[in-house]
């Protein structure tokens, strides 16, 4: 469930609205019934496809249960499938520019986030996904409300 967790932050906010570009290199290239000419750059935008409701149900709701097993197994072969795609699903690109240490962040992060949660009671006063505010400036950036953390007993 913590990859599902980590997964739906990704989804809601990525690390970079344009995640990838590519120049099509052939003639007359089609994609989904859109026609491509030789030349033309090819954006790899992952925010809006997050959000779009054609695609993910409910995209304005947090549910990590989206990215979990059976959730992944039944988008197989619709259109929604499309945010399951490597290079939508994780922030460290795919393929030989893959980001050499992704496996070592995301462990980083599940640890963090594990310990985060066993050692305190974390709260917020903002308790509506649209209350979140971002900003971008190299990055996109959640602006944070001030959070309130608790020792556990």
């Amino acid at each position: 469930y913590l990859h599902a967790l980590i997964r739906e932050t990704h989804r809601l906010t990525p690390t970079t609205l344009i995640a990838i570009n590519k120049t099509v290199d052939v003639d007359n290239l089609e994609v989904h019934g859109r026609k491509m000419e030789k030349g033309d750059v090819v954006l790899l935008e992952s925010y809006s496809q997050g959000m779009n409701s054609d695609i993910v149900e409910n995209p304005e709701e947090f549910r990590p249960e989206r990215w979990l097993r059976d959730a992944v197994e039944a988008r197989k072969g619709s259109p929604s499938e499309i945010i399951d795609h490597p290079f939508l699903a994780s922030p460290f690109s795919q393929g030989a520019r893959k980001c050499p240490g992704s496996r070592v962040a995301t462990n980083e992060i599940k640890v963090l986030l594990s310990q985060l949660v066993l050692d305190w009671k974390i709260s917020s006063p903002i308790t509506e996904l649209e209350n979140v505010r971002y900003q971008q400036h190299g990055t996109l950036e959640v602006k944070l409300p001030g959070l309130q953390f608790e020792t556990r007993l």
